[in-house]
C-alpha cells in the first residue's frame, strides 16, 4: 500500500519484463485469498439471525478448531507476505528512512483507523472498545516490518533478506508465547491456564484495557473476561504474519512454480504439528495459542499455494474476477461493511432497526431459518460489492 492515507490512485503500467528482471513483485493469489477472507469475515460476522446459522459459519466457542476461526490468519498471512513485496517495490524511490516511516506511518493509521471504527458505533450506543481487527493487524504489520528493515539489505533497486532469520525469529516468538502460556498460574488456576478467566491474555487485558473497553461479548459466567484481539495473544498472530513473510520470501528467492510445493509441505508440517501440540497447548483462537497459529498458518499456506497455482502458474484467473474485487481493496471493503452494518442496525421506525425488519422478512419467506440468515450475509456482501466493482474497473484502489 501506499503512503498516502484513504488516497485514489491508479497504478502506473507495469514495465516490460527483461529476461534478467527479477522474480515478478504481484502475486495475483494474495488478492484472491485476501477476497476469500473478507468475503467469508462478511459470511461469519453479519449474519441475519444469530440463533440459526449453519455451523460451517461459527466459530469454535473456545477450545477447538472451525473453518470460520480461519479468516482472520488468512488476513494476517496476507499482510505479512505483502511486506517483503511491497519493500521491493518502493526501495528504488525511497530510502532507509522513508521505509521506516511507509511502515509505522501505515501501522498507526490502521490502529487509528480501527479505534475510529469502533467508536462511531460507541457513539450512538456508548460503547467504545479499544482493541479490534484493524489494531491487530496494524500492530503485527509494525512490529514485522520492522523487523524485516533490521535484517533485510536495501539497494538503489531492490531491497532483499534472507529467508532464516524470519523462520528463526518465528520459532523464538511461538516458543517464547507457548512458555509463558504454560508457566502462568493464578490463585484460582494453580497449574496451566486456558480458561476465559484465567488465560494470562485475558488476565492483562482487564489489567490494562479494563472490561469497560474490552470486546463486551467476551463474556464467561455472565461477566466480560477476555477480548480476542487482545495485547498479549497479539504475539501468536504475529506469528501467522512471520510465515506470510516466509512465505513471499520463498517465492521471490526460488520463483513461485519452484516455491509451491515446499510452501504446501510447510503448511502440512505446521497443521499437523500444531494439531499434536492440543492435548498439550490447547488450540485456542480467542487468545490465539501458538497451537492455534501453526494451524491456521498452515491452512492459510496450503489454501495459498493451491490458489498460487492456479492463479500464477497456470493463469486461470477468470473464475476469481468477483473475488478479486474484494482482495484488491480490501481495506476499504473492511470500512464499507463496518459503516454498512452501524446504518443497518440503527433503531428506525416503531423502534426497529433495518437489519431486523430485513431479517423478519427473510426468516419469513424462507421456511429454514440458517438459508435465511445467510441470505441476510448474501445481501450485504453483493450490496458491498457493487460498491466495489466500479473502482475495480477503473483500477482504483484506496490506499493507506
Amino acid at each position: 500500500m501506499s503512503a498516502e492515507i484513504i488516497a485514489f490512485k491508479r497504478p502506473d503500467k507495469p514495465a516490460v519484463k527483461s529476461a534478467a528482471a527479477p522474480v515478478s513483485r504481484r502475486i495475483d493469489a494474495l488478492d484472491i485469498l485476501r477476497g476469500l477472507c473478507v468475503m467469508g469475515m462478511i459470511l461469519v460476522a453479519y449474519a441475519g439471525d444469530w440463533t440459526t446459522r449453519f455451523a460451517v459459519l461459527k466459530h469454535a466457542d473456545w477450545h477447538g478448531l472451525a473453518l470460520a476461526d480461519m479468516i482472520f490468519p488468512g488476513f494476517l498471512f496476507c499482510a505479512g507476505a505483502a511486506i517483503p513485496l511491497s519493500l521491493s517495490s518502493r526501495a528504488a524511490r525511497s530510502t532507509r528512512t522513508g521505509l521506516s516511516l511507509h511502515i509505522l506511518w501505515r501501522a498507526g493509521a490502521l490502529i487509528a483507523l480501527g479505534v475510529v471504527l469502533n467508536a462511531i458505533p460507541a457513539a450512538i450506543w456508548g460503547h467504545l472498545r479499544l482493541p479490534g481487527i484493524l489494531q491487530r493487524i496494524g500492530l503485527c504489520y509494525g512490529l514485522a516490518g520492522v523487523f524485516c528493515l533490521a535484517v533485510g539489505r536495501k539497494s538503489d533497486s531492490d531491497f532483499s533478506m534472507k529467508i532464516w532469520p524470519v523462520a528463526v525469529t518465528a520459532v523464538i516468538v511461538l516458543a517464547a508465547y507457548a512458555a509463558m502460556l504454560m508457566l502462568w498460574a493464578t490463585p484460582g488456576c494453580p497449574n496451566t491456564c486456558f480458561d476465559p478467566l484465567n488465560a494470562l491474555p485475558a488476565v492483562v487485558d482487564r489489567a490494562v484495557f479494563t472490561t469497560t473497553y474490552m470486546w463486551q461479548y467476551g463474556t464467561y459466567n455472565g461477566a466480560v473476561t477476555y477480548d480476542p484481539e487482545g495485547l498479549v495473544s497479539t504475539i501468536g498472530a504475529l506469528g501467522n504474519v512471520l510465515i506470510g513473510v516466509m512465505a513471499a520470501l520463498y517465492i521471490r528467492r526460488d520463483g513461485i512454480r519452484n516455491a509451491l510445493v515446499g510452501l504446501f509441505m510447510l503448511g502440512v508440517v505446521l497443521f499437523v504439528g500444531g494439531a499434536a501440540l492440543d492435548a498439550q497447548l490447547p488450540i485456542v483462537k480467542k487468545i490465539w495459542t501458538p497451537s492455534f497459529t501453526m494451524v491456521s498458518a498452515g491452512v492459510s499456506l496450503m489454501i495459498f499455494t493451491l490458489l498460487a497455482l492456479v492463479a500464477d502458474v497456470l493463469k486461470a484467473r477468470s473464475w476469481a474476477y468477483p473475488i478479486r474485487v474484494f482482495g484488491a481493496n480490501a481495506t476499504l471493503a473492511f470500512v464499507g461493511i463496518s459503516l454498512i452494518d452501524v446504518v443497518m442496525q440503527l433503531p428506525l421506525a416503531a423502534g426497529k432497526s433495518p437489519h431486523d425488519s430485513l431479517s423478519a422478512w427473510l426468516a419469513g419467506a424462507i421456511a429454514d431459518g440458517r438459508i435465511a440468515s445467510v441470505t441476510y450475509s448474501a445481501l450485504l456482501l453483493l450490496g458491498l460489492g457493487l460498491m466495489l466493482w466500479p473502482l475495480y474497473i477503473k483500477r482504483w484502489f484506496v490506499k493507506i
